[in-house]
């Protein structure tokens, strides 16, 4: 037995020593391994490199050719990369060099070298060869720039030359602002570390650096000829330009009127907001246009919506800004727009501070960056580094909320976790609340002594008779009667890539955009005035005590019911939401409606018929009400606090 145990040792430690010495034999086979890899990669990249410069110096005629086409005038545009992505997009040099045709030897040939080195430093040098007369040299400090990212095309990971005949495609680049007197958000641009020092030299060949590539202009789509009064456009656009849409309404008892909010430099209108009146009818509806939409400016090309009034202001169209606006909605939608009114961000901020606040059912939870404090001086709110201690993830949470100036401005922004679409939905909240709380508050029997401090506030070219004949209807209107209307991707708009900057824009489809407009100044339907006569009381029966039965009643209403809210300090608590059905009616009433709107299955329908009712249906809010419109597109809000210039 001891042998055989003495064998079995024998053979463990004989195993042992096999394992381990297999183990250091292939730790040494693994090492040798990557280091020959190594080797070879760098062999392959040397090999890569040369191959690179050869094919760099074989394309050098086909860019001298290009260049001829130039007829004198070259531009050079260098950007920086960045780590930033579309928060910091910096263009670090832009040289034009025109030579006059008239003085441009026949057989010389006009070409450039460009050479970079790359350096630790933020200095630029221009240096001139000896056929230049002057260069000047400057060193400029990393400059803070706020840029929306909707704006502005995700940088490339390498520098680009272009060199392409003068475009006339409008960059659509907000001006630089070092401090935004009333952006919510700071910056984090970085301090560039890595930059690159061009020496711009004229010589007979060109010679570009291999990690420079050359991108040609876009080819553009040919220009139609537009039918009645309409000017060709001053530049060719590239998108088709759609044919003018018919009138779809010619009703003086109906009044348009186009809310527009601006962004910090007043040019862009990027809140878009056109509210129709039926004094007819008594109704009203609202219609949310995002300001990325394409449409053709009259006389001048295709270009987002935002920058409709600041080229009519540029341009000097007759009317200015509001003329071309007006002439826009005409010719892409069919709409005449009797009236506007203007404000900005601080504009905004005054109008809640004169309601003492706004109180508004927030129907979504929101998640994005605040000020701790509103008040904090934007050199350190905003400053490149060091603004951590005055900002905070907030989250605003669903239920009926009363927010100061600031936190007004805040919710009909914030973008970090929802898209510009919900943003619209929110704005249109927004202007709903406002009505409803000056309607409790009686100011619209106080116009005529408040209409000179609201022309302080508003730009507009509305009259107080104007505004006194909307005040019958602002007061007898019911919320029910309010319609919302917004545009959808897939269905009416899609994401696109301008051919010629890049910006991120959303491209009409016009058929389905302008039934939107038919249907945006019709009365309402049979069906939503069958809606308004059923009777709704709403009980909550979350015990939060947060006013979730304001936030569903405030739901219905968009949808054109007019619910009730009762009494609830002795409802007992509820998990899941019901709905008690007194109709007995079978299915294609309200109920199925009810249920679509709230997110009701048929297992949270309570159907007790009683002829002796008093209300159609109860709706008694649970603890698992959810009925967003749109919810988040992120869990989670990215470290950095966004830029935004705009919007």
């Amino acid at each position: 037995m001891r042998t055989i145990y003495r064998w079995i040792r024998r053979g463990m430690t004989g195993v042992f020593t096999l394992a381990v010495a297999a183990g250091i034999l292939y730790f040494f086979y693994f090492t040798i391994t990557s280091i020959v890899d190594e080797v070879e990669f760098r062999r392959e990249e040397t090999r890569r490199d040369s191959v690179r410069d050869d094919t760099a110096t074989a394309i050098a005629p086909t860019i001298e050719s290009e260049s001829a086409l130039l007829a004198g005038d070259t531009v050079l545009t260098i950007t920086r990369p960045t780590e930033q992505g579309d928060a910091a997009n910096v263009s670090a040099v832009t040289e034009v060099a025109t030579e006059s045709a008239a003085i441009v030897e026949p057989t010389a040939t006009h070409t450039i070298e460009i050479t970079a080195t790359s350096t630790n430093t933020a200095t630029f040098t221009a240096e001139p060869s000896a056929t230049d007369t002057a260069a000047p040299t400057s060193t400029p400090s990393p400059t803070h720039t706020l840029v929306p990212p909707s704006n502005t095309p995700r940088p490339t990971n390498s520098p680009t030359v272009v060199a392409q005949n003068p475009t006339a495609f409008p960059t659509n680049t907000p001006p630089a602002t070092a401090f935004p007197t009333n952006t919510p958000y700071p910056s984090d641009t970085p301090t560039p570390t890595n930059t690159f020092t061009p020496t711009l030299t004229h010589t007979p060949s060109i010679t570009p650096s291999p990690t420079f590539t050359f991108t040609s202009s876009p080819i553009p789509r040919p220009t139609l000829i537009i039918e009645g009064t309409y000017a060709t456009p001053v530049a060719t656009t590239f998108l088709d330009i759609p044919p003018r849409a018919e009138l779809v309404e010619d009703d003086p008892n109906i009044v348009n009127i186009a809310m527009l909010g601006t962004d910090v430099t007043g040019g862009q209108t990027d809140v878009i907001i056109i509210v129709t009146i039926n004094k007819e009818t008594g109704t009203a509806a609202m219609w949310h246009l995002p300001r990325d939409l394409l449409v053709y400016i009259p006389g001048n090309q295709i270009d987002r919506i935002n920058r409709v009034w600041q080229i009519g202001q540029q341009n000097g169209w007759p009317g200015g800004g509001w003329g071309l606006l007006k002439e826009m909605f005409i010719y892409n939608f069919g709409l005449e727009i009797d009236h506007y009114a203007k404000v900005s961000f601080d504009d905004f901020k005054a109008i809640i501070a004169e309601l003492g606040g706004l109180t508004i059912s927030v129907d979504c939870s929101l998640r994005d960056w605040r000020l701790i404090d509103p008040e904090t001086p934007p050199e350190l709110a905003f400053a490149p580094e060091g603004w951590e201690p005055y900002w905070e993830v907030y989250t605003m949470p669903i239920g009926v909320q009363t927010l100061d100036p600031y936190m007004a401005l805040w919710y009909a922004r914030s973008r970090v976790t929802t898209n510009d679409l919900d943003r619209g939905r929110r704005q249109m909240d927004i202007l709903r609340a406002m009505w409803q709380q000056a309607r409790s508050e009686g100011i619209f029997t106080q116009v005529a002594t408040l209409w000179p401090r609201a022309l302080e506030i508003i730009q507009t070219d509305m009259s107080l008779e104007d505004i006194l004949s909307f005040v019958p209807l602002a007061i007898n209107l019911n919320p029910g009667s309010i319609e919302r209307y917004s545009l959808s991707i897939g269905v009416h708009i899609e994401n696109y890539t301008t051919p010629d900057d890049g910006r991120s824009t959303l491209l009409p489809n016009w058929p389905a955009i302008r039934q939107v407009a038919k249907e945006f100044v019709t009365p309402p339907t049979g069906n939503r005035l069958q809606y308004q006569s059923s009777r709704i009381e709403i009980f909550d029966g979350t015990q939060y005590g947060l006013g979730w039965d304001q936030v569903a009643a405030d739901r219905l209403a968009w949808e054109g019911f007019i619910p009730i809210l009762q009494e609830s300090q002795n409802v007992a608590k509820h998990e899941v939401t019901l709905i008690y059905d007194y109709t007995g009616e079978e299915k294609g009433s309200e109920i199925d409606r009810l249920q679509e709107i709230l997110r009701i299955g048929d297992s949270q329908v309570i159907v007790e018929p009683d002829p002796n009712r008093q209300y159609d249906y109860r709706v008694v809010v649970g603890q698992n009400y959810n009925s967003c419109v749109y919810g988040s597109s992120s869990d989670d809000v990215p470290p950095p606090p966004p830029q935004e210039v705009s919007g």
